[in-house]
């Protein structure tokens, strides 16, 4: 009777520790910031190269992110818009290419806001494996937290960058227009505009949109300016 009772006592000792240690691991990989490299990977999918053309041999390239399952992916309105006889016109064709492809996809443009900064696009022709977009992040944002850049810098294809943001929501005019943005401490350049800007776990918290430039007309480098993800959930739901 004493020995039932010690191989009892023994299991449910063997129990409480493998339950232990496994909560142990659990909160550990939850807790666990991922790395850069993880980040990207996750997401490299789901940020796209995009290029816009017309007939008269006019051309723009940015990056584009994946919004939903139905092969839906947001960009800025000034990559699919151009200036031509001093009025703003939207490109005739727009093409996207994954990271893991040498040809671009056509897509079609869904809608446009000038004002928002924002567009729409969906491609014609998807690939056949499962979109996955990108988890959307809270826009609850703090001066000093980790962000990532994800976007199509310099043309070159789909790459990451680091920073942090320097002050969560600020009011900036740009092109003779007012906007409410995300400034971050982070190096973006020609192509990453319509990017993923992504907090430390990785989640969707804005758009990567623009730099501003100092008196004498040079680039401010090291300074982005990011649309809040409020505000592009907003345009997504057409509000």
């Amino acid at each position: 009777m004493i020995k039932l009772n010690e191989d009892k006592t023994k299991n449910i000792a063997l129990i409480v520790i493998a339950a232990l240690t496994f909560t142990a691991v659990l909160v550990y990989v939850i807790a666990r910031t991922p790395s850069a490299k993880e980040i990207f990977e996750k997401v490299a999918n789901g940020v796209v190269e995009l290029k816009c053309e017309d007939a008269e041999s006019a051309q723009a390239f940015g990056t584009a992110v994946l919004t939903d399952e139905n092969w839906t992916f947001a960009t800025n309105a000034h990559i699919v818009t151009h200036t031509r006889l001093g009025q703003p016109t939207t490109f005739g064709a727009f093409y996207i290419r994954f990271s893991f492809e040498e040809e671009y996809r056509e897509a079609e443009l869904i809608k446009c806001d000038t004002d928002a900064d924002l567009a729409l696009l969906r491609i014609k022709d998807p690939p056949k494996f499962k979109p996955e977009p990108i988890k959307i992040g809270s826009d609850k944002i703090y001066s000093g937290d980790t962000v990532y850049a994800v976007g199509n810098s310099q043309n070159y294809g789909i790459s990451i960058s680091r920073g942090i943001v320097g002050i969560p929501l600020v009011k900036i005019e740009y092109e003779n227009t007012v906007r409410s943005v995300i400034q971050c401490d982070l190096t973006i350049t020609e192509g990453n505009s319509g990017g993923a800007l992504l907090d430390e776990r990785g989640r969707l918290i804005g758009i990567t949109t623009f730099r501003t430039k100092d008196g004498a007309g040079r680039v401010n480098y090291g300074i982005a300016y990011c649309i809040p993800i409020g505000d592009v959930k907003s345009f997504l739901n057409g509000e």
